[in-house]
């Protein structure tokens, strides 16, 4: 089992996202608090200082000393804080400035964002106020800007660097207790189920996890485990009915025959499977591949299929026929630990010809281990089977596991009908797969003809042996010796 991405690792980055973006919301709104609250600050300590200079500032401007004023000015004690000081005149006019530190630029953005630099202004008024005072001048001061920006550097990088470590300490304790609570819980199962083997699939219980007897978790298990049970009656009453059916001889071999499309010459035959249903008739019934794999019971009933198309061939070499025949193995079947033993047994005890038995593996039925489908494949094709890959093209090992298809040991690609369908207009993938056979040098069978416009195209591409609806459907043994084999062939 494997998954591309963990979901620990998903759950980590969503934890990590929503962290960050309300870290952000944090940082802004704190931020703007403590810019706000130094530059109250600021503002206080820049009025005790204008309070302390205002009544002789007042009398020096009444007086128009203006020594007396730049003097009063000049004894001002910025503590770093103030870096100019003004008297501007009620018509605005600028009468007296007294730097106290070098103005330094800061961007532009941050003065408009936080509105600097911070200044008050103070009105100077007569020692002898009358009942309607008028200012004689303002005293503006102006705090140093400078030294806000660097106030406000240091914050965000202070804010920053503590809730980044509070994200990544909440990001870490967050994912560990979901990772034990959901991921761990979750994975244990999964595994559990795609070790299962499809023979201990029906019935199978799950074990409640621990700690997850009352929530979600504990709700999936019991339901599975609920349906397992309903299914395990239904399981039951199909391996049932197969059984019987099998016992009872409701199963038969059909053949259906693969022509040379040139001359019309049969020269081969593919084996179906047949069952008899209750009005007499013998047919393929909608999914019942599946229902027998899902019994377990895929392996003697493929095994059965083998050993009548053995006899099969059998009769007609003693009848001097040399016909080959194409045997449909699934990968279940294929992957049973008696497979191979079992069919090396049967070509020595029915003593078939070599190169007379094909079998034709389904690459759309999952495959999970194609270096151990190579294993039972080999020594079945040194002892004279051929192999043919079947509806190729359909299944993902024609692109996941392409480079594997030189190793294996396979005689035929077989052209699914679903490509044959689209011909002559759609011939793109067609084309694709007919060149790779040639490059390969395996011999290709188009199946599922139905009309003389898709015959004529693949013959153009050189494709020469094909089975379909064009030439004949799939018959009884006794039809079609009647109908290919009534004069033996040799």
């Amino acid at each position: 089992m494997r998954v591309s991405r963990s979901l620990t690792i998903k759950q980590m980055a969503m934890v990590s996202a929503v962290a960050m973006l309300f870290i952000f919301i944090f940082i802004v709104v704190q931020l703007f608090h403590f810019v706000q609250q130094s530059r109250y600050d600021t503002a206080s300590q820049m009025e005790k200082i204008a309070h302390s200079v205002r009544l002789p500032l007042s009398a020096a401007i009444l007086k128009a000393d203006i020594p007396q004023a730049e003097y009063i000015l000049n004894q001002i004690q910025p503590s770093g804080i103030i870096s100019r000081a003004d008297v501007v005149l009620p018509n605005q006019f600028q009468a007296l400035r007294q730097s106290f530190a070098p103005e330094r630029p800061i961007p532009m953005w941050i003065a408009r964002l936080f509105e600097l630099p911070v200044q008050i202004s103070l009105p100077l008024y007569s020692l002898e106020r009358p009942a309607n005072p008028q200012p004689l001048a303002y005293l503006v001061l102006q705090a140093d800007s400078w030294r806000m920006y660097k106030f406000i550097i240091s914050t965000i990088s202070t804010l920053l660097t503590t809730y980044l470590l509070l994200a990544l300490v909440l990001s870490v304790a967050i994912s560990w207790s979901i990772n034990r609570l959901i991921v761990h819980p979750i994975r244990k199962i999964a595994r559990e189920l795609d070790n299962l083997s499809p023979q201990n699939a029906a019935g199978h219980q799950l074990k409640l996890p621990a700690l997850h007897h009352d929530d979600e978790i504990g709700m999936l298990v019991r339901s599975y485990n609920r349906n397992q049970q309903m299914m395990m009656p239904r399981h039951l009453t199909q391996e049932h009915d197969l059984l019987n059916a099998f016992e009872d001889q409701q199963f038969a071999i059909w053949l259906q025959p693969q022509v040379n499309m040139r001359t019309q010459e049969v020269v081969s035959a593919e084996v179906f499977l047949r069952m008899q249903q209750p009005d007499g008739s013998w047919v393929l019934p909608d999914g019942l591949i599946e229902r027998i794999e899902n019994c377990g019971l895929m392996y003697m009933i493929g095994n059965w299929v083998l050993e009548e198309s053995c006899r099969v061939l059998a009769d007609w070499q003693s009848r001097g026929i040399t016909m080959p025949l194409s045997v449909n193995v699934s990968a279940q079947q294929l992957l049973h630990k008696k497979m191979g033993s079992s069919l090396l047994e049967m070509l020595a005890r029915y003593r078939i010809q070599s190169g007379t038995l094909i079998l034709e593996v389904t690459e759309s039925h999952r495959i999970d281990d194609p270096t151990e489908a190579v294993n039972i494949l080999r020594p079945l094709r040194k002892a004279g089977v051929r192999i043919a890959l079947d509806d190729f093209g359909m299944g993902y090992a024609s692109l996941r596991h392409l480079h594997h298809l030189k190793a294996l040991p396979v005689d035929i690609l077989k052209l699914d009908k679903s490509f044959i369908d689209g011909l002559p207009e759609d011939s793109a993938m067609a084309g694709v797969i007919i060149g790779m056979a040639k490059t390969l040098g395996l011999k290709l069978v188009a199946e599922g003809i139905e009309n003389q416009a898709q015959c004529d195209w693949l013959l153009n591409e050189g494709v020469t042996l094909a089975q379909g609806y064009l030439f004949s459907r799939a018959m009884t043994l006794k039809e079609f010796d009647a109908q290919y084999l009534s004069t033996p062939q040799q």
